[in-house]
């Protein structure tokens, strides 16, 4: 991660504990941990400190920590899935799917040097030492580096403007090799979870597969299909998974896998997803052949999604409370792709540890904080008695324990110093208030690692003094006036690489989708009104179920 301040850090001001309260607070930040925390206003004195004086109307809160994100997805556009889904398998291979999100992603991962050489070529050519040396595969190599530099930046951005400060790995999931890590923390690298580096966090897309030889029926025509007789088999990331449970857990320090995503039976009662079902049943057989299954008890295994589990069978509950099994709820995605999500507060109330996750662009929340206010909404349409302490312990606290309770998620001393600041609407309005009624617009800064990463544009100038560089007008209002400090080793550009962007993006839409009009989800959700327009329509696909 290239986010870190060679300054020690002095925030005074209201800040958020583990139970949502505030109380006034001085932390001093060294060296990317937070070394001290005093009870109101007493200023350190150091040499080089920088001092981050709060105003009444300013509350700390702990950098969320999203365990379900795709980020390389979330470029993209909001996807119009053409039918409601039994199972994941379906839409995956749907025709509209595939052409729309899939190669779309493809394109702007592998076409993009050939076809825009203008652009990467002085990527290259400030690589090489010869300005006219020919292009090689060691060259050609660094400019996808570059590229997916790029890529990579530009979506850990955009969870990071919404108070993001760790994330599922950037980039590629289910890949074992050194993944990079830009401006925010990601569980792909283990130093940033302050673990040692044979301590590693393995992201699983998929235990087990349909299969062999089957594919699933892909048209809306067969959305409502039964799909409890499909051939199911494991993938290899299953075995990867067992043998280390078997020897210890000496491979995979924590796991985030998904598993039986699809309808639930929660909201569509008596219709959850048949091989979602048999998923988890499969799941639990081969776990119980091991010769030391107890060793699952410290595998700080966390299922996504895991909608298909039976819910209503106490030993289910059991077995993911004994286990220590965590469970990430995503109920926008969930409700856009099935119209249906888990029984969070079955879970809540079977201590269970649940965290929030965004998903992705073309189903799910911008951010995770988005995900957490809708949450808030569904827990009031389905009378859920969850707390707004409840759901803040979901991205924050949960998800540093799901991964083995690391120290993130907590303003602690010897945690890691991520923070993000919020603007409430009055210094009068409670903290637990303000998370669920401002959005991204009033994030006045986001801190990771120590150093002030992203935030108000006067907060660089008047305190900071650091080089930082605009969001572009065009992505809205709400951006004008928030800025970006990238570490300058990046050599990263934000205008330049938004710009090729939108014109890989613009090229493909116009050219192969034909819809011209189809652009790149902005980075802030406040900004974005197509998105909350969609946001909206869950709610309204939400109300309908309940009636």
């Amino acid at each position: 991660m290239f986010s870190s301040s060679g300054h020690p850090l002095c925030i005074m001001g209201n800040v958020v504990d583990s139970t949502g309260r505030e109380s006034v607070k001085t932390i001093l930040v060294q060296n990317g941990k937070i070394r001290a925390i005093q009870d109101g206003k007493v200023p350190f004195s150091l040499p080089d400190l920088i001092l981050l004086e709060l105003a009444d109307d300013e509350v700390v809160f702990p950098g969320l920590i999203n365990l379900h994100v795709h980020s390389e997805y979330n470029i993209f556009p909001l996807w119009q899935s053409p039918a409601v889904w039994s199972n994941r398998y379906q839409w995956r291979i749907n025709d509209q799917y595939i052409q729309e999100i899939k190669n779309f992603k493809e394109y702007i991962e592998a076409r993009w040097v050939s076809d825009y050489m203008g652009f990467v070529k002085p990527i290259i050519q400030s690589l090489t030492t010869k300005k006219e040396e020919a292009l090689t595969a060691i060259s050609m190599a660094s400019a996808i580096s570059e590229v997916q530099k790029m890529h990579g930046v530009i979506t850990e951005l955009q969870a990071v403007a919404g108070g993001t400060t760790l994330i599922q790995q950037t980039i590629k999931l289910e890949n074992n090799g050194s993944l990079p890590s830009f401006i925010v923390r990601n569980t792909g690298d283990p130093d940033e979870l302050g673990l040692p580096d044979t301590k590693k966090v393995f992201s699983v897309v998929d235990f087990v597969r349909p299969g062999p030889n089957f594919d699933p029926p892909s048209s809306p025509l067969h959305a409502n299909d039964d799909t409890s007789a499909w051939p199911m088999m494991r993938h290899p990331s299953f075995d990867d998974f067992l043998a280390s449970v078997q020897n210890g857990n000496n491979r995979y320090y924590a796991s985030i896998a998904h598993i039986a995503e699809g309808r639930a039976g929660y909201l569509q009662r008596g219709k959850p997803d048949g091989f979602s079902r048999r998923e988890f049943t499969e799941f639990r057989k081969a776990l119980a052949q091991l010769p030391n299954p107890e060793f699952l008890k410290t595998a700080n295994l966390t299922l996504t999604h895991a909608c298909g589990l039976d819910y209503s069978d106490p030993a289910t509950l059991d077995f993911l409370r004994d286990n220590h099994i965590s469970i990430v709820w995503s109920p926008v995605s969930n409700l856009i792709l099935y119209r249906d999500t888990i029984p969070v507060k079955t879970l809540l109330d079977h201590g269970i540890n649940v965290c929030l996750g965004s998903d992705w662009a073309p189903s799910g929340s911008k951010h995770v904080w988005d995900e957490l206010k809708f949450a808030r909404h569904f827990c009031d349409a389905v009378s859920l008695n969850i707390s707004n302490a409840q759901l803040l312990a979901m991205v924050t606290q949960n998800p540093a324990t799901a991964l083995g309770n690391v120290k993130a998620g907590a303003i602690e001393t010897g945690y890691n110093a991520d923070f993000f600041i919020l603007r409430k609407q009055s210094s009068r309005q409670s903290a637990l208030t303000a998370l669920q009624m401002q959005d991204d617009s009033s994030v006045r800064c986001t801190i990771v690692n120590g150093r002030v990463l992203y935030g108000d544009e006067d907060l660089f100038i008047n305190t900071l003094s650091v080089d930082y560089q605009r969001i572009p007008p065009s992505e809205g209002r709400a951006s004008e006036k928030k800025v970006v400090s990238i570490n300058s080793s990046l050599h990263f550009d934000l205008q330049k690489s938004l710009t090729q962007v939108d014109a890989l993006m613009d090229r493909y839409a116009s050219e192969v989708l034909r819809l011209p009009q189809l652009r790149r989800t902005r980075l802030l959700s406040s900004d974005d009104h197509l998105y909350l327009t969609r946001i909206n329509l869950v709610k309204t696909y939400l109300a309908e179920l309940l009636k």
